[in-house]
């Protein structure tokens, strides 16, 4: 609780703004809420991303990656109208390659209008650029290294051209990362009755790389717009970790681990009005994935080896038409059909004997179609009513080791009301069914040597389905400040969790469905400058969101929370801009009380983290050149795992022992100069 003092004492002396009403610059009633460049001069942004910072009760959503399909994995972020071709692209990344100075205004939009997509979110942001032709270039190089000694080189190049409606946009980067999987520490093992068992010290290095390449393209075509994506990406992860023993006579165990994956995607999209009321839109994609994944660990005579290859493919085509029937009335539809593909192969040895695994080999094919409909309605005052629904029916047919096939068939209807009401306050209130999109790893077998964990695939894994009544209150403070109070309550059916396999020769863990689950949640999120509190150029952004998830538990049939969700997720951020200086800095806190559970079969873990923070300065050395230093977690950060194994399962097994890592992970610098061509 100490932990998350901070954020919520920050969040409750804003909220107490409200009892003074709104000036300056109250929130727009109608359906865009326009920020013209100006808006933003005072906090110094140097790009599209910061300036979205400062753009009060917003908070930018990810497109999702691992969504398959198209309409259900969009953010909340346009760029000149549009979503990118891409569920890839990361939306932040793309945001700061954008120029402040090249940045007309930012449209805050409420409400689905002719060309918009909403894509269920209550707010969506549209970058919009200037017109002017202009050419843009910029590299970046740096150093990243950690406090115990590692170090390496990170570099970026960005293009951009832009004349009349086309423009082109190439970037490539190489970027390592230090993982805060990495660090020191140690692993005592004891008995139910508090006896030492072992004792050992653990130390691990963690390594990853990004390598990415893309570029786009967009101009006018046949009275429409049309914008053409490309990438490329590799990544590349190596982990080395060593388990000493305390006693000397003990053989020490190490384990390497080494993952590389590759993606090529391409996209395109086509948007076309009609009538000035009508607009269409057309997107297509292809992505295709190869991952390459082994482990080795030895411990004196003893070894163990896994082995994974795995493609992966999604290939989409989706339709859309937005019509407006009238100012008080827009309708909408769409088609989508999809194609994926995952053919995986993975081996476990044990002392180079082979050890059957369910779900070890396997060719899964998924053919899926959605269609929708929807509705945004204005019957008069201050009131907004949308709906839609969206049917989706696939069809997954896996071979291998466990031939399957099986035919689904979702409805996904939503309703959403919201009322601007007088003075600064706006209120949402929504009813949702969501349907989960299946992870095709957990159809694959998979293990981590270094917990011993060994996970079974699961051919018979069904999608969670969700209803979800939220009710939101969204308070204007003062100039460019407000808070969001959201309040959720989910029920759901074939919660995907974690159920027990049983082979002929051994037992298994593997993700399953384990029944009906409930979960409510609190989230509240505040952004506000503190120029009313003398710190002039300063702004300051939090958010909490509590949760509290029930299941019966399948082993034990006892009530208990879903696996891996953490109960509360908070940060807190404050930047300000020193214009005199010719410098911004800031520091971020996250993952503030972060925790979490996993429940298996035979075990429960529990896994905790102190906060982190990173303490950032960038300083304008002249009219092109940029500096920035960064510093996370200087004096370490800390890390424990509690992992309590059963003898037997654990409802009728007695607990045998528990394996405690205590392990503290270094801090990082980075240092990278930006030099910038162009205007």
């Amino acid at each position: 609780m100490r932990d998350l003092a901070t954020p919520i004492i920050a969040c409750m002396v804003l909220a107490l703004g409200w009892l003074s009403p709104a000036s300056a610059q109250p929130p727009a009633t109608d359906d865009r809420h326009v920020f013209e460049a100006a808006h933003f001069v005072a906090g110094a942004p140097r790009n599209a991303y910061d300036m979205l910072l400062q753009v009060p009760a917003f908070t930018i959503i990810e497109s999702d990656a691992d969504v398959r399909g198209y309409a259900a994995a969009l953010g909340n972020v346009l760029i000149d109208g549009a979503h990118p071709a891409s569920k890839r692209e990361d939306i932040a990344s793309v945001l700061k390659r954008i120029p402040a100075r090249s940045v007309e205004r930012i449209e805050l939009i409420r409400t689905a209008t002719r060309g918009i997509e909403m894509a269920g979110h209550a707010l969506v942001a549209n970058i919009v650029r200037i017109a002017e032709a202009t050419s843009e270039t910029a590299i970046d190089a740096g150093l990243v290294a950690s406090t115990d000694g590692w170090f390496a080189p990170q570099a970026a190049f960005e293009y951009g051209r832009r004349r009349d409606d086309r423009g082109f946009d190439l970037a490539i980067k190489v970027e390592p990362e230090f993982d805060d999987d990495s660090g020191r520490g140690t692993v005592r093992t004891r008995a139910a009755d508090g006896s030492l068992i072992d004792a050992s010290r653990l130390d691990t290095r963690s390594i990853n790389r990004a390598d990415e390449a893309t570029a786009s393209w967009r101009q006018p075509l046949a009275d429409g717009r049309l914008s053409l994506t490309a990438a490329l990406r590799g990544e590349r992860a190596d982990v080395d970790s060593t388990f000493t023993p305390d006693d000397e006579s003990e053989s020490s165990e190490d384990i390497r681990e080494h993952e590389r994956l590759r993606e090529a995607e391409a996209g395109v999209r086509y948007v076309r009005s009609f009538a000035a009321r009508t607009t269409l839109e057309v997107v297509a994609s292809q992505r295709l994935g190869w991952l390459d994944a082994n482990e080795r660990a030895r411990e004196g005579d003893d070894s163990e080896a896994f082995d994974e290859r795995t493609e992966t493919g999604e290939r989409l085509g989706r339709i859309d038409l937005t019509h407006e029937w009238s100012d008080r009335l827009t309708l909408s539809s769409g088609l989508e059909g999809a194609f994926n593909s995952l053919d995986s192969r993975a081996r476990l040895f044990e002392n180079d004997e082979a050890v059957l695994l369910p779900g070890s080999d396997v060719r899964i094919e998924e053919n899926r179609s959605e269609g929708s409909i929807g509705a945004t309605w204005k019957p008069g005052g201050d009131w907004i009513v949308e709906s839609a629904l969206r049917i989706e029916q696939s069809t997954i047919e896996q071979s291998g080791d466990s031939p399957l096939q099986r035919r689904f068939r979702y409805s996904k209807p939503r309703l959403a009301v919201r009322w601007d009401g007088e003075g600064a306050n706006q209120w949402r209130l929504g009813l949702t069914r969501d349907v989960g999109q299946l992870d095709f790893a957990d159809f694959v077998a998979s293990a981590s040597l270094d917990t011993g964990v060994i996970s079974a695939g699961n051919a018979e894994l069904e999608p969670d389905k969700t209803w979800r009544l939220e009710a939101a209150w969204q308070r204007q403070l003062w100039t460019d400040a407000a808070f969001t109070l959201t309040v959720a309550h989910d029920r759901i059916s074939d919660v995907v969790d974690r159920v027990l396999v049983v082979t002929p020769d051994d037992v298994f863990d593997a993700p399953g469905n384990i029944g009906d689950g409930r979960r409510n949640s609190v989230a509240f999120d505040v952004s506000a400058p503190l120029d009313r509190f003398g710190i002039a150029g300063a702004r300051l952004r939090s958010t909490v969101l509590w949760q509290h998830s029930r299941v019966t538990d399948p082993v034990t049939g006892e009530p208990r929370g879903i696996s891996e969700e953490k109960p509360v997720e908070a940060s807190i951020e404050f930047r300000q801009a020193l214009p005199s200086l010719r410098m911004d800095w800031g520091i971020v806190v996250d993952e503030i009380a972060a925790r979490e559970t996993q429940y298996r079969f035979d075990e429960i873990t529990r896994e905790s983290e102190r906060a982190s923070w990173t303490l950032f300065a960038e300083r304008k050395l002249a009219e092109q050149w940029r500096l920035r230093v960064q510093v996370t977690d200087l004096f370490g950060r800390s890390f424990r795992e509690q992992q309590g194994s059963y003898d037997g399962t654990r409802a009728d097994g007695a607990l045998e022992d528990i394996e405690r890592r205590d392990r503290r992970t270094p801090g990082v610098v980075s240092i990278r100069v930006r030099r910038s061509f162009g205007g």
